[in-house]
C-alpha cells in the first residue's frame, strides 16, 4: 500500500497565452511522447523538451516575472 497525500496540494502553476497554445498544437506530434506533451517550467519561461534528444524549444512566457517585494 502506498502513502497518499491527504490534500490536493498545488505544487506549480503555468499560464499560457493563445499563441503558446497554438505552438503546442502545432508541434504536438514532434514533442509528444505516447500522446502526452510535457512542459518544463524554468526561471526564464516554459519549454517543450524533446522526448528523445537532449534539446528543448522555448514555448514562451505569458507574463513578466513580478519584481521581488521590497520589505
Amino acid at each position: 500500500m502506498t502513502d497518499r497525500p491527504t490534500a490536493n496540494r498545488i505544487v506549480a502553476e503555468a499560464e499560457f497565452t493563445i499563441d503558446m497554445v497554438d505552438t503546442m498544437k502545432k508541434y504536438f506530434d514532434f514533442y509528444a511522447s505516447d500522446g502526452v506533451l510535457r512542459v518544463q517550467i524554468s526561471d526564464f519561461g516554459l519549454w517543450l523538451p524533446h522526448p528523445e534528444m537532449p534539446c528543448r524549444q522555448f514555448l514562451g512566457l505569458a507574463r513578466l516575472p513580478e519584481a521581488e517585494s521590497k520589505h
